[in-house]
């Protein structure tokens, strides 16, 4: 049985005109969004999606928009074990994580999964905003591979160090502690992919990432875009870096990631640059 078919045996017509569906599993725990319409009614909710999905132990209700320079949100507990903690499961690698206290999105295990299928084995690669390791920790459990993961969140740092372990890739993940700005510098010239999974502001470290670059290589920037015009405004970020640092580029491929707001989405280029 469907949440929303459930629920029309427990909230009134019109309390089913504000319901609202749709909603995220991140390991055990669910994040559903709650309107101030159904405040009344959220524990409701909240145990009718565990009675619908057996394994969620936990549904947590969305108070905030991610928020601050670790775009996090702020939840309440609406049903279940009183938790905030799990472990999340995808593409054979485990992700131990607290919501509350660091970013994690199952929504973009598609995009990490595409982007593995573009890594070889033998290469160096960089990861900028690597939070609490999902693209470092797919990438070396599944390829031969050295990946750099720079993450400026102490508590995701914490995890992602602890992830590195639990999967057993210590032998391939060095976890870096620091804001990109300061310590990139100590890796220029060495990778031949970097990626920069932060869409909000990571124009802002293009400049690094083609830096970190060897002769040539590929980074996969992130960026924020309208549906009307998606691509174009990422393009020319990338193809202006590409002349300030003596770089040639060619698009490799462009992508809608995930909706962020109505007709607002996270999009991904992917693009190569070299030196004659």
């Amino acid at each position: 049985m469907k949440l929303k078919d459930l629920l029309k045996e427990k909230l009134t017509p019109e309390e089913m005109n504000h319901l609202i569906t749709t909603f995220e599993i991140v390991g055990d725990i669910a994040v559903i969004e709650v309107p101030p319409e159904l405040e009344h009614r959220k524990h409701v909710i909240g145990n009718a999606l565990m009675e619908v999905h057996k394994s969620v132990k936990t549904v947590l209700r969305e108070l905030s928009e991610r928020k601050g320079p670790f775009r996090v949100k702020d939840y309440e507990i609406i049903a279940g074990e009183p938790k905030t903690e799990t472990i999340h499961r995808e593409y054979g690698c485990r992700y131990a994580l607290d919501l509350k206290e660091v970013y994690f999105s199952p929504r973009e295990a598609t995009e990490r999964g595409r982007i593995l299928k573009q890594v070889k084995d033998g290469e160096n690669v960089m990861v900028f905003f690597a939070g609490v390791g999902p693209y470092a920790i797919i990438l070396a459990k599944h390829r031969d591979v050295k990946v750099t993961a720079i993450e400026l969140n102490p508590k995701a740092v914490k995890y992602m160090r602890k992830n590195v372990r639990m999967n057993k890739v210590s032998d391939r993940v060095d976890v870096v502690e620091g804001d990109v700005r300061s310590v990139a510098v100590n890796y220029y010239g060495q990778y031949d992919r970097v990626l920069m999974p932060l869409p909000k502001g990571a124009h802002e470290y293009i400049g690094d990432a083609i830096r970190c670059l060897k002769r040539r290589g590929v980074i996969h920037f992130y960026h924020w875009a309208p549906e009307s015009d998606l691509f174009s405004e990422a393009e020319d970020i990338l193809r202006r870096a590409a002349e300030k640092y003596g770089r040639r580029m060619r698009i490799m491929d462009e992508r809608k990631v995930l909706p962020y707001a109505p007709g607002v989405y996270k999009i991904c280029v992917d693009a190569e640059f070299w030196m004659d």
